[in-house]
């Protein structure tokens, strides 16, 4: 075989010489024979691939019918209809992108996705279609031109769109492409479909993680829009130089042509990756297809799920790292495993055709269209056949088919699509039998090489196949977004068919220099019959791109038409020269090239006449108009002569309009795209122009309306006179005889009378021209884009497990047996052999593919390395467990040990156990000290670190004799730290660790803290781990330290590259948080869907688990340091394991259960990491606001890779790279994290503060936002002995080398100071430590004085440091003002319904800390339980909600104190009291708090004071209590009575003020309470007459379309606003401006729910209730504002216990006064707004009982009020209810803030029983409701008991309410109505007398026939005098005595039959 591109000097080259430069080794190690048999067998034949091997890519032949054809009337000229006229959401969105050009891109239509016809878009629409179709989650970076696609799954996702999997999308940008390949591989570890967009050097940049990815076998896609790489310049424009550089990573590589393809080949991406787990790069060229609008039938997501592989979901996240299922990957291997394991994935490589083409075959099901890999097109006998891949295929295939049918030749195109893997026999199969010549296309530049990718791949094809007699050519096109033209491709055949071709080319240049170049001598129009081509020359930002993106969207939307168009930009960031290309047809267009024979050109711009050649493209008999402002009688002079020669010559209309004296004249200012879109449809006849106006109108119409009807009108006007405004301008003939000289290409080059264009000022005159310039092209236009190439990521593995999961996907959750199984396997087939160095000898199938390899291998080794290992004296022993914390490699340890596992211990535990020591469930065991002899590395630090000499060395032979035994027999023995609190540094050894016998260095001071983490986080760790020391001692094989416990539940660890580790683990936390977020939209489906038979116990613990992840709570700590999730998890996994089989929403939980608990994400690495090459990315993840934690082991060099210096060196080391000492000082990573203000940062050093090192993890574990601890790791690199880091630790902390601190930002939300230094005095020496590490005196030896400079400018740097780290951690409160009595901190905690008691809580709260005593606040639910018994004095404060129930926040906690399990002895040390807030109207008045101060009793708890009660029926409601209870509970506590100091406080909300508007940037509507919801009023009625003394109202409220629901009795509470003319009062007042807008950030110890914006207004409106009565903490912290002394002394008064203050306190609650009152009254107090939002309440609701049934009125909710008034006593001043007089003044339409919430009133289960019912007034609306629900059942044919109402109220004929309804009911014989109208008689008659008069009625319903009694009204009276006259019905009616009567009263009450609804 000749082929074509081998040269060398000028000599070709033989075919096998070509041949084997380009396959190497391979073509020795392939059957020749095979290859050529195969070939040969299919040549010409019809195969399973198609006729001639390829897929056919079929036309849709159904679009393309007769009739269609006919009805468009497709005779040559398109006419299509143009229905709708669609302006974008985003008329111009720019790209701007550093290295180039603004990018004008089409709007991302959500409505596009849902389509499941035709629509017009590009293909990097038509990509990220299908990629958010099928990703969970995306991690993007900006790069032309890929960019669209991540801001249109960015857009979509903002815009809540949901992917097949039911979720948003999550993405996240990332600092560069390199962090988005690491947060893409991190994510894709932890389990979810991921993808991501790139293009160019971003795709470089990728690379590292590319070959990880495939090499991991992982399932995901890139999208690549291919782009040249920059070389000498840089280019932003389409080729494949990018993805040709990736093509070794092992990613498939599949190859899309133009939009639909893009489309449809996404797809199979997507879902072939996820069945194959093998990564898709999909490519499309870019701009040329990433850019190009064009009709594309959208694939639905409907149709996606229906072929969708629901079984790769779980697959994939079976192979999540998991703690629950731990593996290792990322691993280091030696060379003598390493090719094995590497050629252990060709199995699954060899499978990947068969998986592409089955989902191939499956989208073709759903889509019809099919697409070959190797797709052959033209003659079945072509000699000659071009081999090419991207858009320009498309351009070649338009060609072959014109000159086969035109020019009877025999050519044709091979189409490549699957690049990678490269399938010979499919090439061969697809090629025809005739072939005689191929040219090899390829779209880069590959230097030195013998021929580019693709040609090497053509020409080893044939070689290996046997087809040496086909001469091979090589070609480059398109480079830098070339376009690649018909005329192109018939100069490429040109050359084949020549006697001595070019064997090296390149066309679409002129080569001058080389003379590679192919002469392109013609063009041809190609293009279908019918098609219009226009050109629109526009300016950057006036409107035209949109306007023509718009139209020809519009046009093939909404008309059997078909559209194309492309757009050209210049550099200029805007206003800029954009040129449009469209093309609009009968048939489908298939033109990836500049409009080079135009219908229409549009000149938008004068000044563009005397620049470009517009008209060299302008077809015969054309159109062109110009929008200029110059009429016909002046074209003669301001058109450019070469102009004027080509409207003549072709013959060209011209016509002429001023569009921008249109755009003036109509109002339209600069904008002239509606009268050049106008003009457009006129001229371009591409739609009827009467239909395309009356579309425009419509569209302008839709598009304006809302901006009122003026700005319709003038769009209307523009184009009606832009017809107006058009004039044709006659072509003289002459001009056709215009001098003109052209060049070869046709262009022409002067012409008569020619004026310069470049230096035409547009006035017919010309400036001087340069004779520099002359020779340059001054009508050159700007290169056109290309299209960009999609890369997507496709993994899957072939067979199937027995679990039915795939090879490489790591299985389903395994069991802790089946874990230790597998380990042992292959620990017996990989770990001995390699340990014997015997790993050589391992076949490949010994490898699984992807690298994955089991945990806890290393604990088999039993390497037996020391020369001495310690033996532990337990006599001495003081089991501190110091021993343990410090060894680095766990081989000390403590074990527990009960009596029965002594009993069956070796002598060597029975005789060395001890009784352990400590206390609490510790006196149950033993303990002992165990030492694993063969693990131990001998480093003496356990033997250092002991406090009691207790450890001691032993010979190793001998250790082994007497320990080995004891060893195995105690890690043989359930481990019992699960009982043990981890927090504390004796508990966390408890822990068993999960790394264990790594390979580190003896002494190592980086695995105690990593083996630490483990002890305290292990069962749910995830580990990134970056390349370095811990990554080669965590995961080399083939032993890995990294283990599992009892449950097999381990760390889950993986390792990326050295320089992405931060954004690799961002990627899986991520990952992780999108899962989780699935969860829980899971478990709420399950949880709504009433026909999932989920068990009570199931629904219970999934609703917990709901509710804590909807109020987004954060992991708990519990008492022993325990996950509050994986609690959680743990009691839910085997409730789904059991009833998993009964549903398949079950199922679906189940399969996702390892996902309920919160796994802990911590990013490990080494100072090399973080200071220098990862600290980008570590700044990216510091600063992202995520809950991740980094751990950064300082060793202060580049340990792992000999002790090269880092920026984390200090000043004056040693290092290699600084051999005479650092120049530099070191970086201070802490103290940079802590500028962000949001980051918990520590320093920490295990060797030396061992309780600091545990708190810093469980903090930053604890933190919700990322964290950063920094652990100081001594290294023998640093020149000293590790047995002394102990020792060298020390002083470095001690000389203030190393400051330990901790840097928490919630402390300091809370008013405290976040800096807490735990190192505070400097007491060693610096020099001491210095000299004992070589790296410093090794530079002291060489340079003593360069040596002292350092030290010297190092002390200083050290002591500035120290100095200000002390500053730093000062605290605000002095040491002499803290209290002098108990130093254990108050709990406080409470329960609360409306507020009221929260509120109190948080004064309690403040009061206490006040006195100098530590607090803290939560919640009852809130509060970790477990930690009861930890917590020294308790104190409750708890309301009663209506029958004695308990608050909805305090529900959990109390089920879990009246747990009857609980022990006598639970509470026991522990001091508490309770205060109940309640209503004594309510017969089980403060019982909650009754209940919770019994129960605290009774489990041991000791009562300091009596239980406190707060009645709101008091004077001064339940302040009366209060202010009784506090100073007892002073005396009780031993705190003083008042504050210790009497200062301002601190401001509980940071407030940030800004100048406001009138109208406010947030709406009243949008300030909606915690748990209220808007409803629309629809009626507010008066019901007594106009101008009567009560003023009482019928409200109704919609709630149709909303998410309130209601049930019969429940109540409605309303939040009311203040007045506007009240607040605009007050700010007067008070010197507000009422406009102003607050920006508010809310403390933890904050009150009041605050929203974070609104104005001054607002806040004082609808926020805080400034006309609310004050209680005494108002008047008390008020008085610190004071300024004036007789007001501070009056203030101070009035919350004394003298006499005169309690007097004036009564004045003033008896008048009324309210927070506005007082402070208008004490003018010098004047507290800023942060204080006031502390010291006022929010604005409390007010609950109002419904009196409308659900079941007659189910859209509304109706409420009767009463408006309440009354007069101030010493001012006679009226004044009005809130709420009332709140709801008085709101009309129908106003939306009012409400929220259901259930009463008192429960109905009985027999719909038979009577009710009886008392109301008085408009205590009459519940039993409205009750009787209408009545109503309502029998209406239903349900029979009824009977309704009587007994009903009061003072006149008849005014207040009885609803009276026709009730008579109506009457009528029906439900209701019996018993009135009493006080006044309507001469003596009063009340409803308690109508009571006792019908008393047999009443005994009779109630006692016998088991009826309910109801009562509301008043709390005032009527509850007692009801109770009065029942008590009397039952001694008349049941012959009682007075005590019987009160007990069947109270039995009833019990019973829920005998109802109090009362109201204040």
């Amino acid at each position: 075989m000749a082929i074509g591109i081998g040269f060398l000097n000028g000599v070709r080259l033989a075919s096998r010489g070509c041949t084997k430069l380009c396959s190497g080794a391979f073509s020795k190690s392939v059957s020749q024979t095979h290859f050529r048999s195969f070939s040969e067998s299919v040549r010409g034949r019809t195969t399973p691939f198609g006729p001639y091997g390829g897929l056919i890519n079929k036309e849709e032949s159904a679009d393309m019918n007769a009739e269609r054809l006919e009805n468009l009337g497709a005779t040559g000229e398109g006419t299509p209809l143009y229905e709708k006229f669609i302006m974008e959401r985003m008329a111009r969105r720019a790209q701007f992108l550093a290295e180039n050009k603004t990018l004008v891109n089409q709007s991302h239509d959500i409505e596009m996705i849902k389509n499941t016809t035709w629509s017009c878009i590009d293909g990097n629409q038509a990509a990220a279609h299908i990629a958010y179709a099928l990703s969970e989650v995306s991690f993007i970076y900006p790069i032309t031109p890929s960019s669209p696609m991540g801001e249109m799954v960015d857009e979509w996702a903002a815009n809540g769109l949901k992917n097949i999997f039911g979720q948003t999308l999550s993405v996240t940008e990332m600092q560069s492409e390199a962090g988005a390949a690491g947060a893409l591989h991190g994510s894709l570890k932890a389990g979810t479909f991921a993808s991501t967009y790139t293009a160019s050097q971003g795709l470089l940049l990728m690379i590292p993680n590319m070959y990880k990815i495939a090499g991991e076998l992982l399932p995901c896609v890139m999208h690549v829009s291919a782009r040249t790489l920059c070389a000498h310049a840089l280019n932003i424009f389409g080729d494949h130089s990018d993805v040709m550089a990736a093509r070794t990573t092992g990613w498939v590589m599949l190859a899309s042509e133009n939009p639909q393809m893009v489309m449809d080949q996404a797809l199979v991406s997507h879902l072939a990756t996820m069945d194959m787990r093998v990564p898709v790069l999909h490519f499309f060229d870019g701009f040329r297809t990433s850019h190009e609008v064009n009709k594309v039938r959208v694939i639905n997501y409907d149709d996606i799920k229906k072929i969708f592989p629901w079984d790769s979901v779980k697959t994939h996240h079976d192979s999540a790292l998991s703690p629950m299922n731990p593996h290792i990957q990322g691993t280091n291997q030696g060379p003598d495993v390493f090719f094995q394991a590497a050629e252990a994935a060709n199995a699954i490589h060899n499978t990947i055709p068969a998986y592409m083409q089955k989902w191939s075959e499956k989208v073709a099901e759903i889509t019809g269209r099919r697409y070959g890999f190797f797709s052959y097109e033209g003659h079945p006998e072509a000699e000659n056949v071009i081999v090419i891949m991207g858009s320009g295929a498309v351009t070649v295939h338009e060609t072959v088919k014109y000159l086969n049918s035109h020019q009877n030749q025999k050519v044709g195109v091979l189409k490549v699509r699957l690049f990678r893997p490269w399938i010979t026999e499919r090439f061969m199969a697809a090629l025809p039998a005739s072939v005689k010549r191929i040219a090899v296309l390829d779209r880069v530049k590959e230097v030195g090489a013998i021929g580019e990718p693709l040609f090497c791949d053509v020409c080893t094809t044939l070689h290996l196949s046997g087809m040496d007699h086909i001469k091979v050519y090589g070609g480059r096109y398109g480079l830098g977004g070339k376009d690649f033209t018909p005329g192109m491709v018939l100069s490429v055949f040109k050359n084949l068919e020549a006697a001595h071709p070019k064997t090296k080319f390149t066309v679409g240049i002129v080569d001058d220099v080389t003379n590679l170049s192919l002469n392109v001598e013609q063009e041809v129009d190609m293009l279908p019959s019918g098609t219009i081509q226009c050109l629109i020359y526009g300016l950057g930002s006036d409107g035209t791109v949109g306007a023509n993106k718009s139209a020809i969207k519009t046009i093939a939307q909404n008309t059997d038409n078909f559209a194309q168009g492309y757009f050209e930009y210049d550099s200029k960031k805007s206003g800029g020269l954009t040129v449009s290309h469209l093309r609009f047809g009968p048939h489908p267009i298939n033109a990836p090239y500049l409009v080079k024979n135009a219908d229409y050109i549009g000149i938008h711009k004068e000044s563009y006449l005397s620049r470009l050649d517009m008209l060299r493209n302008l077809k015969e008999n054309g159109t062109v108009v110009i929008n200029c402002t110059f009429g016909p009688e002046k074209v003669e002079n301001m058109l450019p002569p070469r102009m004027k020669y080509q409207l003549a010559s072709k013959k060209a209309s011209l016509y002429l309009i001023n569009a921008v004296k249109v755009g003036r004249e109509t109002g339209m200012g600069k904008r002239i795209n509606m009268v050049m879109q106008s003009v457009f449809f006129k001229l371009s006849r591409v739609l009827p122009f009467e239909k395309a106006i009356e579309l425009l109108k419509k569209d302008v119409q839709k598009m304006y309306g809302k901006k009122g009807e003026e700005v319709v009108k003038r769009n209307w006007d523009a184009i009606d006179r832009s017809i107006e405004n058009l004039v044709e301008v006659p072509v003289p003939a002459q001009w056709a005889q215009i001098p003109v000289t052209t060049n070869s290409a046709g262009k022409i080059t002067s012409a008569a009378g020619m004026r310069s264009y470049s230096t035409y000022n547009g006035n017919g005159k010309t400036a001087p021209f340069s004779p520099a310039l002359r020779s340059r092209s001054i009508w050159r236009t700007s290169n056109s884009p290309s299209r960009r190439y999609f890369s997507t990521r496709n993994l899957s593995s072939p067979a199937v497990s027995a679990c039915g999961s795939k090879p490489g996907c790591g299985g389903c959750s395994k069991t802790p047996e089946e874990i230790r199984k597998s380990t042992l396997e292959f620990v017996d087939e990989i770990v001995e052999p390699v340990n014997k160095f015997e790993g050589n000898d391992l076949p490949v199938s010994a490898f699984v593919p992807g690298g994955r390899v089991p945990t806890g291998t290393s604990a088999f080794e039993k390497r037996g390395i020391a020369l001495q290992v310690p033996r532990v004296d337990m006599d001495k022993c003081t089991q501190c467990n110091y021993c343990s914390l410090i060894c680095p490699h766990a081989a000390v340890r403590p074990f527990l040990f009960t009596k029965a596992e002594l009993e069956g211990a070796p002598e060597g535990i029975k005789k060395g156990s001890r009784k352990a020591i400590g206390g609490g469930v510790l006196d149950n065991y033993n303990f002992r000290v165990q030492v694993s002899p063969l693990d131990c590395t001998g480093c003496e630090l356990c033997v250092r670190i002991c406090p009691a000499d207790a450890l001691f060395f032993e010979e190793t032979d001998k250790a082994v004799e007497l320990e080995a035994e004891n060893w195995n027999y105690a890690i043989s023995v359930p481990n019992k730290g699960e009982e043990i609190d981890k927090t504390t540094v004796k508990g966390s050894q408890f822990q068993q660790p999960l790394l264990e016998f790594s390979g580190a260095c003896e002494g190592c001071g980086e695995t105690p803290y990593v083996k630490l983490l483990t002890q305290l986080l292990g069962d749910r760790l995830v580990v990134a781990n970056a390349t370095g020391c811990s990554s080669i001692w965590g995961a080399s094989a083939p032993s890995f330290p990294y283990t599992v416990n009892a449950r097999g539940e381990g760390p889950a660890w993986a390792n990326s590259l050295f320089e992405d580790n931060a954004e690799f683990g961002l990627g899986m936390r991520r990952a992780f948080k999108q899962r989780r977020n699935q969860l829980m939209f899971l478990v709420d489906d399950a949880l709504e869907d009433k026909t999932v038979p989920l068990s009570d116990k199931l629904r219970k613990l999934l609703s917990q688990y709901s509710v804590m992840r909807h109020e987004d709570k954060l992991d708990m700590l519990l008492p022993k340091g325990r996950s509050f999730y994986n609690q959680l998890r743990e009691k839910i996994i085997p409730l789904l394991r059991e009833e998993a089989k009964n549903h398949e929403k079950i199922q679906e939980l189940w399969d996702q259960a390892d996902i309920f608990g919160r796994h802990s994400h911590w990013i490990i690495g080494g100072d090399g990491w973080a200071y220098d090459i990862g600290f980008g990315g570590l700044d990216h993840v510091l600063a992202s606001e995520e809950h991740i934690n980094v751990l950064v082991l300082d060793t202060e060099m580049y340990s792992n890779t000999g002790g090269q210096a880092s920026k984390s060196t200090p000043r004056g080391a040693q290092a290699k790279f600084a051999e005479t000492g650092k120049l530099t000082a070191k970086k201070d990573l802490g103290q940079y994290a802590m500028t962000y203000k949001n980051v918990y940062v520590a320093s920490i050093c295990i060797h030396v503060n061992h309780q600091q090192a545990i708190r810093a993890l469980l903090e930053a574990e604890a933190y919700p936002g990322p964290s950063l601890v920094i652990c100081y790791s001594p290294c023998i690199s640093q020149g000293f002995p590790m047995a002394e880091a102990i020792q060298q630790c020390r002083d470095a902390v001690e000389s203030g080398y190393w400051p330990l601190y901790r840097y928490n930002p919630l402390l300091a939300e809370g008013g405290n100071n976040p800096f807490q230094l735990d190192s505070k005095k400097i007491s060693g020496d610096l020099f001491t430590f210095l000299a004992h590490e070589n790296r410093f005196a090794s530079v002291m030896r060489r340079n003593p004085s360069y040596a002292q400079a350092h030290q010297d400018r190092l002390q200083r740097q050290i002591a500035d440091r120290a100095k200000a780290l002390n500053v730093l951690s000062l605290d605000e409160l002095p040491a002499s003002l803290k209290a002098a009595g108990p130093s254990e901190s108050v709990t406080v905690l409470y329960g609360s319904e409306t507020g009221n008691a929260e509120e109190q809580a948080k004064s309690l709260f403040a009061d206490l800390k006040a006195r100098g005593t530590s607090a803290t606040l939560s919640s009852l639910d809130d509060f970790d339980f477990e930690e009861l018994p930890n917590q020294s004095t308790v104190l409750v404060v708890i309301s009663t909600c209506g029958q004695g129930e308990f608050p909805a926040n305090s529900h959990k906690f109390w089920m879990k104190l009246s747990d009857p399990t609980l022990p006598m002895s639970f509470l026991e040390g522990i001091k508490f009291s309770v205060f109940g807030l309640g209503d004594s109207t309510y017969s089980l008045f403060c019982v909650a708090a009754e209940r919770i101060d019994v129960r605290l009793a009774e489990l041991g708890a000791t009562r300091i004071l009596n239980r406190g009660i707060g009645d709101d029926r008091d004077e001064d409601r339940y302040y009366t209590g209060w202010d009784n209870w506090t100073p007892q509970l002073w005396n009780a506590l031993h705190v003083p009575q008042k504050p210790l100091e009497r200062k301002i406080p601190k401001p509980a909300y940071k407030v940030t003020r800004t100048q406001g508007e009138a109208t406010p940037s947030v709406s009243n509507d949008k300030l909606v309470p915690p748990g209220s919801n808007p409803l629309k009023l629809m009626e507010n009625t008066l019901l007594t007459p106009e101008g009567y003394d009560r003023d009482i109202r019928h409200y109704v409220f919609k709630i149709k379309d909303t998410n309130v629901e209601y049930k019969v009795g429940d109540v409605l509470a309303i939040y009311p606003r203040n007045h506007v003319d009240q607040v605009e009062e007050f700010c007067k007042m008070y010197g507000l401006d009422p406009n102003e807008e607050l920006n508010v950030v809310s403390t933890p110890e904050a009150r009041n729910q605050i929203p974070e914006e609104l104005n001054v207004r607002q806040l004082l409106q609808c926020v805080l209730d400034i006309f609310g009565k004050p209680n005494r903490r108002f008047y008390d912290t008020l008085s610190l504002f004071a300024t004036d002394p007789a007001e501070k002394q009056k203030l101070e008064l009035i919350t004394s216990e003298d006499p005169d203050g309690k007097a004036l306190y009564r004045e003033l609650s008896h008048d009324m006064a309210n927070h506005a009152d007082v402070l208008k009254r004490f003018p010098s107090a004047r507290p800023p707004l942060e204080q006031l939002m502390d010291m006022i309440p929010v604005i409390k609701p007010r609950s109002y009982s419904i009196a409308s049934a659900p079941s007659m009125h189910p859209d509304e909710i109706e409420l009767c009020i009463v408006a309440v008034d009354w007069e101030v006593p010493s001012t006679g001043e009226k004044r009005f209810g809130q709420c009332t007089s709140y709801l008085r003044t709101t009309k129908p339409g106003d939306t009012i803030m409400c929220s259901v919430k259930p009463s008192s009133i429960v109905l009985p289960e027999d719909n038979k029983a009577p009710l009886l019912m008392a109301g008085m007034g408009t205590g009459l609306a519940p039993w409205r409701a009750l009787t209408q629900h009545r109503i309502a059942l029998k209406q239903q044919g349900i029979d009824v008991g009977p309704c009587t109402i007994y009903y009061g109220a003072r006149k008849g004929a005014t207040e009885y309410l609803y009276r026709e309804e009730f008579e109506k009911y009457e009528k029906m014989g439900v209701l019996r109505m018993v009135t009493a109208f006080s006044r309507d008689q001469p003596q009063k008659i009340y409803v308690q007398h109508r009571i006792r008069e019908d008393y047999e009625n009443v005994f009779r319903q109630l006692m016998k026939e088991q009826g309910s009694f109801y009562v509301c009204g008043s709390s005032r009276n009527v509850p007692e005098d009801i109770y009065n006259a029942m008590k009397e019905v039952m001694m008349l009616g049941g012959g009682m005595q007075e005590a019987d009567a009160e007990a069947a009263l109270a039995s009833l009450k019990m019973d829920g039959r005998y109802t109090v609804e009362a109201w204040s």
